[in-house]
């Protein structure tokens, strides 16, 4: 595919490479993420994310949803990135490269722009990042680009059949279709990040958020992404007052986020997404368990799963 360094130096006004550090190996042995080091141009640093898939395993159920995540994350910041807001935060593409196999996205350090990660985050930095998720999902509810997945979400039933198989007997593997269908079902349906924990974001010094990783967007009900960043949030400690103040947050910042929208009726949004969440909660649950055979349900979930089997199919 050529020289990705002359390729980033062409692309960054740069005069050289100064310096290149490992962020961290993308997923399943699909490439690297790179930050760079500049002498030169208009960034100290840039981050690359080279996509190279293995040949191990192609044509699995797993490769293809994979490869097909990396052609979504481009579609992404081709065709939708430009409509996420200053309260929405990501970083921009700066070039993009597509040629035998591989894959090269040339992205902004959101660390260079005052951002860093923080594990785990900070009371104030989740309720930033329940925001951002408010302000992501907002311009999306009337506008919905190409070349994105059908269904958002790495862990929706469509893409997890292995998963559903090894899953043990119970309560999460009888009614996953009943989760599937009620997600789907939803009224109000926007684009989902898809993959919205914690570790996909990062704050600055005055926790405003940021996200990154956007190979799971597509269509969906917005609830689900606030349910996964709760879940990796909290977990099995979630209350019902903290709950209630979490969704009050995502609510007041989606109302805000939207301004005055005659063609969209905002009170059955929320009613909709709200009884939806137990839904959203209990899909994740059915997900995970099939994915590590893990049986960490605690009476928090045992809880949600009462509630969403009480939500009726439309």
């Amino acid at each position: 595919m050529g020289d990705w360094k002359s390729w980033v130096l062409s692309n960054t006004g740069a005069a050289r490479i100064i310096d290149t550090s490992m962020v961290q190996s993308l997923w399943g042995g699909y490439g690297e993420l790179l930050r760079l080091f500049l002498d030169g141009g208009s960034a100290r640093s840039v981050i690359l994310k080279r996509i190279l898939p293995p040949t191990q395993d192609h044509g699995s159920i797993s490769d293809r949803r994979k490869r097909r995540s990396y052609q979504v994350e481009l579609a992404w910041y081709q065709n939708a990135a430009s409509l996420c807001g200053p309260n929405a935060r990501i970083a921009k593409l700066l070039a993009a490269k597509v040629e035998n196999g591989q894959t090269w996205l040339l992205l902004e350090d959101l660390q260079a722009s005052g951002f860093a990660p923080s594990r785990p985050p900070l009371s104030a930095q989740k309720l930033s990042g329940v925001r951002w998720l408010a302000n992501f999902h907002a311009p999306f509810l009337s506008h919905k680009p190409e070349g994105l997945w059908e269904q958002g979400s790495y862990w929706h039933l469509g893409t997890r059949p292995e998963e559903l198989r090894r899953m043990p007997s119970g309560p999460w593997k009888e009614h996953a279709h009943h989760f599937d269908q009620a997600l789907r079902g939803a009224r109000f349906q926007t684009l989902v990040h898809g993959d919205s924990k914690p570790a996909n974001f990062l704050w600055n010094s005055e926790d405003e958020a940021a996200a990154v990783d956007f190979q799971y967007v597509g269509q969906g009900c917005g609830i689900r992404d606030v349910a996964y960043f709760l879940d990796c949030c909290f977990g099995e400690s979630m209350t019902q007052d903290v709950l209630e103040e979490q969704l009050d947050l995502y609510f007041q910042e989606l109302n805000k986020a939207l301004g005055d929208s005659p063609e969209l009726d905002f009170s059955a949004l929320e009613q909709e997404w709200r009884a939806l969440f137990p839904v959203a909660w209990s899909d994740y649950q059915r997900f995970y368990l099939g994915w590590s055979g893990s049986s960490r349900m605690g009476a928090w979930s045992h809880e949600l799963l009462k509630r969403a089997l009480l939500v009726k199919l439309k």
